[in-house]
């Protein structure tokens, strides 16, 4: 069914007629004529399992998960494997990062990469994707979690994975994704939430550097808006003195439609800060934000300055906890729940997942709002 040539050169390969009746050659280069005639069984195998649509008999499969690539490539082209059987991890995976970089954000495409590493990491960077089992997978989640991961990063990395591999079970390249079973919705932890109270609010502003600051504490914690991205897209043409409201931005959702920004209330606790930086800045300006566009790390660091400045104690989710506090503060005053979703921007299910906090000053709440009626005690007829 195949023949080994041997060209002047010492050069060998494999001549056969495949499948489709054409006669085909697959070159092998300089190797000794026992491992021409190796590879030549394996071709006549391959030929046998193509034409007959019989199994792929064990050595024969376990050959080919071992073979080089570029020879792989080479059996793809002359039809005795589908590019199924020769898809190495890598190989896909660059191509779906490669063609996702035009649609995702930056700190999406950090995302993609940490998650990618360790999937090289655990399966190598050789692996087939047909050779990746959901077995496989449940030793990779169990992997990263004897790492030291937090549960919610595992989670974060296995929804990465179930991303790149729907993309390979789309291009046919498997024929179900290994790892659809990882549990990866990130949960709630209630022991890094924090309210800032207006009290606290109040020191940070007074410990704020310069104006600029003070308006991006405020945008924060009274505006309820993401931060960074959001005050860095925020344009004094946003803002609607008038009708006391502004247009907000949204990096993070616009590539949603309908979710490309929201108009948010010019609250009174917010308008002052606005305010002062508008007399401060050039009159043919902008961005409402300029001094202080160096990036998140940066603004963290500041931030963390502040706090201590202000004389209060750290709290884990720096910018998340203000904008959790302001979402939590305006259902409070009886605003309803769409109404807040659409002023921050986020959805009713995140707002009572992620958001939305007891507070201390509730439960006191509760405790006078009960004193308030009488006891009431039941008559028996006796």
């Amino acid at each position: 069914m195949a023949s080994v040539c041997k060209q002047s050169n010492g050069r060998k390969s494999i001549q056969f007629v495949g499948h489709d009746e054409k006669r085909k050659t697959l070159r092998l280069g300089k190797v000794p004529m026992k491992t021409a005639e190796g590879v030549k069984m394996r071709v006549e195998h391959l030929l046998s399992h193509r034409i007959t649509k019989h199994a792929l008999d064990r050595s024969t499969a376990q050959w080919l998960s071992e073979v080089e690539p570029a020879l792989l490539k080479r059996l793809v082209n002359v039809g005795l494997i589908d590019q199924r059987e020769s898809t190495r991890l890598e190989d896909y995976c660059e191509a779906y990062y490669t063609m996702r970089e035009s649609d995702t954000k930056p700190n999406t495409q950090k995302k993609y990469r940490n998650a990618l590493n360790y999937l090289y990491e655990f399966f190598t960077r050789d692996k087939l994707l047909k050779d990746i089992t959901p077995g496989d997978c449940d030793e990779w989640r169990f992997w990263l979690t004897r790492k030291g991961l937090a549960e919610n990063t595992v989670r974060k990395h296995c929804a990465v994975a179930k991303v790149f591999f729907y993309n390979a079970v789309r291009k046919k390249l498997l024929e179900e994704n290994p790892f659809q079973d990882l549990k990866a919705t990130s949960i709630p932890n209630k022991s890094r939430e924090y309210f800032i109270t207006a009290e606290e609010t109040e020191k940070l502003l007074l410990a704020c550097p310069d104006a600029e600051w003070r308006l991006i504490v405020a945008l924060a914690r009274y505006g309820g808006l993401r931060i960074p991205s959001e005050p860095y897209a925020l344009r004094w043409e946003d803002i609607n003195w008038v009708d006391e409201r502004f247009y907000v931005s949204s990096p993070k959702t616009e590539r949603y439609e309908g979710k490309e920004g929201r108009m948010v209330p010019l609250f009174p606790q917010l308008r002052p800060y606005l305010e002062d930086c508008r007399e401060l800045a050039e009159d043919d300006a902008e961005l409402v934000i300029v001094k202080h566009r160096r990036g998140s790390c940066n603004l963290r660091t500041c931030m963390q300055k502040i706090v201590k400045r202000a004389g209060l104690n750290q709290w884990p989710r720096l910018f998340q906890n203000m904008r959790s506090s302001r979402e939590t503060e305006l259902l409070s005053e009886g605003f309803q729940l769409q109404t807040v979703v659409a002023w921050l921007g986020n959805s009713p299910t995140v707002a009572l997942k992620s958001y939305l906090q007891v507070r201390e000053d509730d439960y006191k709440k509760a405790t006078q709002k009960a004193t308030q009626y009488p006891a009431v005690t039941a008559e028996i007829d006796g």
